[in-house]
């Protein structure tokens, strides 16, 4: 169990995920911050949930942060935001899963689910001024794959629009696979990835679907080989750890909000990607506290 700080332990671990990235963008840069501490400042500034000024502002006052992260002066929150212009959205994808690497997990047990988040576009009635006004709130859906037993996510998958769960249970258990080089043994999910097409997928991957069937029918009515020895035997114990990917999208939410406020949509979806890394150094804090 570590005797440092949380706060002091989240950048020890934000640095050593952040290695992944080259120590400077190019070999023209003025060398004055590094990838990994600007990386770990944009990191922190989703934990904080202020703006960057105030972020900025904030840190300044904290010495031994500031000392852990190696920095002499603290970055103008324009630099923070240029960073976040320029980072890559698969790079921030890598790093998602190469959290699960810091711990000693070998197979993965996973669930798949789907939330929202809230995107800041003034007030109704300022809105209503601009003649832009819409009862229903602008929301970006998230689709993410968390491994059931460290509490991690694996990878996400962001839309604009409302779409259903189901079109992104490929693209999530791939990218899974992808970011963790892990295979995964047990796959759950809710009534929305009730598919035999996603049990066959899952049967070529190597791993075991399990999700509720939608329709209450005999098994002789029932489609799908896969569907019919689920409708005959249903592992209700391993189907029930598929809720802690719900508690999970609820700490991320509480831990970073539940508020994008960039205005483009590709500083939107990074802005959603470092709110689930945050998450994920947190729990590797919690994990090394047990």
């Amino acid at each position: 169990m570590s005797s440092k700080p949380k706060y002091l332990e989240f950048i020890n671990i934000a640095i050593k995920i952040a290695c992944l990235l080259p120590v400077y963008s190019s070999k023209f840069s003025k060398k004055t911050f590094t990838q990994q501490q600007l990386m770990t400042l944009y990191i922190l500034k989703q934990k904080s949930k202020l703006s960057y000024d105030d972020f900025i502002d904030d840190f300044k006052t904290r010495d031994s942060a500031l000392l852990e992260l190696g920095l002499h002066k603290v970055p103008a929150a324009s630099t923070l935001k240029m960073f976040a212009r320029r980072i890559k959205t698969n790079i921030l994808e890598n790093l998602i899963g190469e959290c699960i690497n810091l711990t000693r997990k070998k197979k993965l047990n996973t669930a798949v689910d789907a939330t929202g988040f809230e995107l800041e576009d003034g007030s109704y009635y300022y809105l209503q001024r601009l003649g832009k006004a819409s009862k229903t709130k602008k929301s970006l859906k998230l689709s993410g794959c968390a491994d059931t037993d460290k509490h991690l996510f694996l990878s996400a998958v962001i839309r604009k629009s409302k779409r259903h769960d189901n079109i992104d249970f490929k693209l999530v258990i791939k990218k899974a696979k992808k970011n963790t080089k892990k295979p995964i043994k047990i796959n759950t999910g809710d009534k929305a990835y009730d598919s035999e097409e996603n049990h066959e997928f899952a049967e070529e991957e190597g791993f075991e679907h399990i999700a509720p069937l939608r329709n209450k029918v005999p098994v002789w009515r029932t489609r799908g080989k896969h569907r019919k020895r689920l409708r005959r035997n249903f592992p209700r114990k391993k189907y029930h750890r598929r809720s802690i990917i719900e508690n999970m999208f609820y700490c991320v939410k509480r831990l970073c909000g539940k508020v994008i406020y960039a205005k483009k949509w590709i500083t939107q979806k990074k802005e959603m990607l470092a709110k689930i890394l945050c998450y994920n150094i947190h729990r590797l804090v919690q994990l090394r506290r047990i």
